[in-house]
């Protein structure tokens, strides 16, 4: 009985669907449409997707070509001003070669004026290309004449010459979607497969229709008095569409949540790779299938493995540098050390080298990535060290779904050693043996050997990003204190500090830390260690700060961590369906002393308190000691994992919310004895 209800729940929603994808058109708003004022399904929403309709389709162009034509019609309602970023919308389009991805639009904005529709049209000097890479451009419109209660509309055509190619179905937006109807429809000479996101599930349905397509062929023929002839002939032939129907409503927004690597990681949508293209009268061609067919069709580019045995340019710097360098550990930094500084990374991402390749951007001292670590690849390869390039698909790139060249999107280094791999960024000029920055950490990386074999590797570091925090303080009769405070940072922490702030003027850097920590007020700073990246980044302050502590009568609260409490749970959703990223696996210890008044003594302190997250993920410690006339306060928060999966998020937000509690409780101090 059960399995009958949810049939027909599922047959009435994609029929109720249907019914309604037929009944909007593009141009016909309604005046309910323009009068709502909330989104039903979420009130706090500033904006909705009323309706979002996509079609892709095959066509043959006038050569006889396969095209793949995606017809995308959107109608979204601004329900305040903070809802009109919806109003703009880029669109990729891909292009290699001269063969371009056409483009074509129509978009309107709608608003009501006393009880009549006003319509105003998206112009076409309201288009805007944008060169965003090599091979990627845009084109970017935003909708005129926006208020508060407009609808903007827009139905944009994009035409494809790259028939292996669909684009994935995006199913999931920042704001709400009401309706979404989407159909697919791929001729039976390409095969694909799809793989619906697994986080927010969305269902699609497959099936099989015959279309009919006519094929027009034109001869010409020299007749009496030389003229010429055209005949033109149609063929009508029937062939059959793999058919994907995807119809769905009110899919709640993507809510921005802490410590995600990529948000869009984690949207609803669909993607389609191909698999293999099989043509009536010619040799089926087989698509890669597996991350081992990718990593040998990269290896072998002339713009990736080719640019490894190019050494000439660099052998004698290469000589100089390992010159006195007696282990392995000497050269892998020093050949490191030297690359970081010989080519300055121009910021473009990409696993392959330009066209000018590795050469040039050693000659001129800047490259992209892979012309920088490629070279870093090669120099370590020749010292003889087990060298190999890693590709790496970056945090905002997202995690590929299937085995696809486009999966990857950058390229490091890997030495191998007998007991693990050594990960180098070279365009990163903090980082360190395996201390990647935050960009790379991105689940795996595959490591690709020149004998052809290739193997995943962890892009997570082994070890802890610490932030320790040593205050020694001391508290006057008028609740204000001052002391030194000593901040020492290593790993990612490290890297990530060096990174925001080594550049800062001493002025400059005094204001971010006392922005940071609840607006004490730096008298004297130093850094220690802040070029030696063998080294943790130590940071020394001389600070007071006044109005730190309460006083009622004759008592004084104190916070048992004074300014550095933690005031906020950063875990604001009841649910979360994707994990929690930190990018490593961290750890934050704070040690206090603070020397109390003459007169006063302590009448009461929190109890010590601890707390650990299940399968040894993390924990939480405080502890409060009184020695004479000082407070000892030691923390030590600790997580043992870089992701701590969506099951364990209900006890991480507890975790968080039991120490915040905890901190709230106060150290009591009475004048007097207590």
């Amino acid at each position: 009985m059960k399995i009958k209800i949810a049939f027909l729940l599922i047959s009435v929603l994609f029929i109720t669907t249907n019914i309604i994808a037929q009944n909007v058109k593009f141009g016909k708003v309604t005046k309910k449409e323009l009068e709502e004022k909330f989104y039903p399904e979420d009130t706090v929403a500033n904006a909705a997707v009323l309706y979002k309709n996509r079609r892709t389709f095959y066509e043959l162009d006038a050569d006889y070509q396969w095209v793949v034509k995606t017809v995308v019609h959107e109608r979204i309602k601004l329900y305040n001003k903070d809802g009109f970023k919806n109003a703009t919308k880029k669109v990729g389009l891909y292009s290699k070669g001269g063969d371009d991805e056409l483009f074509s639009i129509k978009a309107y904005t709608y608003n009501l004026k006393g009880n009549k529709i006003e319509k105003t049209k998206l112009e076409k000097s309201g288009v805007f290309k944008e060169d965003m890479s090599k091979n990627w451009k845009s084109r970017n419109f935003t909708l005129p004449n926006l208020k508060d209660g407009s609808i903007v509309e827009w139905r944009y055509t994009i035409t494809s010459p790259y028939y292996a190619s669909i684009n994935d179905v995006s199913c999931q937006y920042k704001i709400p979607i009401k309706y979404l109807d989407v159909k697919i429809q791929i001729p039976e000479y390409f095969e694909f497969k799809y793989l619906p996101s697994r986080y927010y599930p969305i269902k699609v349905k497959k099936s099989q229709i015959r279309k009919g397509y006519t094929i027009t062929s034109k001869t010409r023929s020299v007749g009496g008095f030389s003229v010429t002839k055209t005949k033109t002939e149609y063929d009508d032939i029937k062939i059959t569409e793999n058919t994907y129907v995807i119809n769905e409503m009110n899919i709640p927004a993507l809510k921005d949540e802490p410590y995600v690597n990529n948000i869009y990681n984690y949207r609803a949508k669909v993607a389609f790779e191909i698999s293999a293209y099989r043509p009536t009268n010619g040799i089926t061609k087989f698509y890669n299938t597996t991350w081992e067919d990718v990593t040998k069709t990269i290896y072998e580019s002339q713009y990736f493995g080719e640019q490894l045995n190019k050494k000439s340019h660099y052998k004698d710097d290469l000589t100089n540098i390992t010159n006195g360098t007696t282990s392995q550990n000497e050269k892998i930094i020093s050949i490191f050390n030297f690359v970081k500084n010989k080519i300055k990374w121009n910021e473009e991402y990409g696993k392959y080298v330009s066209i000018e390749g590795i050469k040039k951007a050693y000659k001129d001292g800047v490259g992209n990535v892979a012309e920088i670590n490629l070279t870093l690849v090669s120099m370590l390869k020749e010292a003889g060290l087990s060298a190999s390039p890693v590709l790496v698909s970056t945090r905002a790139h997202g995690i590929p779904l299937f085995p696809t060249k486009d999966g990857y999107n950058y390229v490091i280094a890997g030495v191998e050693t007998q007991n693990r791999v050594i990960l180098l960024d070279a365009t990163e000029k903090y980082s360190a043996p395996n201390i990647l920055p935050l960009r790379d950490l991105n689940w795996e990386g595959r490591l690709i050997r020149e004998n052809g074999s290739s193997t995943t590797v962890s892009l997570y570091p082994s070890k802890y990003n610490t932030k320790k925090i040593k205050l020694s303080t001391k508290l006057d009769s008028e609740g204000a204190i001052s002391g030194i405070m000593m901040t020492t940072y290593t790993n990612l922490n490290a890297l990530q500090y060096r990174d925001n702030y080594a550049s800062l003027t001493e002025d400059e850097l005094i204001s971010k830390i006392e922005s940071n920590n609840n607006a004490i007020e730096i008298e004297k700073i130093r850094l220690n260690n802040k070029n030696d990246l063998s080294k943790p980044i130590v940071e020394m302050v001389k600070f007071t700060r006044d109005n730190q502590v309460d006083i009622i009568g004759d008592k004084m609260y104190i916070s048992p961590l004074l300014f550095l409490s933690t005031s906020e749970n950063p875990f604001k959703q009841e649910e979360r369906l994707f994990p929690v990223d930190y990018g490593s696996a961290w750890k934050k210890e704070i040690s206090i002393t603070i020397q109390i008044p003459e007169g006063y003594s302590v009448a009461s302190k929190p109890e010590d308190f601890s707390l650990a997250l299940p399968d040894n993920l993390g924990s939480y410690i405080l502890k409060t000691e009184v020695i004479g006339n000082k407070i000892n306060v030691t923390s030590q928060t600790k997580i043992n994992a870089a992701i701590i999966g969506a099951n364990h998020y209900k006890t991480l937000k507890g975790l968080y919310k039991k120490a915040i509690d905890n901190q709230l409780e106060k150290i009591v101090l009475v004048q007097g004895q207590p």
